[in-house]
């Protein structure tokens, strides 16, 4: 059986009962071992990873996925995570706004293993 909680718990926003954005936050060690070199943390460190943010498009702009990563951002904090990361596509500015206004810091750019290039974000929150 899979195990969302410890692998990439999935939260979403509403409006009524209609889903209008989805957020997950990707806590698996095993899943982020590759992130932690990206970011030149040890492999002792305890990451979590904002990701697979998906909003709908008449709902953009509403701070939707500033509000889910702030709940996320909490969540990581009182499991006892060490730092927060999260990669965005350079293009992708709004994307970019966001994390930095939920208190993420660039830290540069690399290339992932699919080839594209993304900006690094991270934030210590121990």
């Amino acid at each position: 059986m899979f195990d969302e909680e410890n692998y990439a718990p999935l939260y979403g926003a509403y409006d009524g009962d209609k889903l209008v954005g989805m957020a997950q936050l990707y806590v698996s060690q095993t899943m982020l071992a590759d992130f932690k070199k990206d970011f030149g943390l040890p492999s002792s460190t305890k990451i979590a990873e904002l990701g697979g943010n998906l909003v709908l498009p008449e709902y953009r702009g509403l701070g939707i996925t500033t509000n889910l990563q702030k709940i996320e951002l909490e969540i990581a904090k009182q499991r006892g995570f060490d730092y927060l990361i999260s990669m965005a596509h350079p293009d992708n500015i709004g994307s970019c706004k966001t994390l930095e206004k939920v208190g993420l810091k660039f830290v540069g750019g690399q290339k992932v293993a699919n080839g594209f290039l993304r900006n690094l974000y991270m934030l210590k929150l121990k």
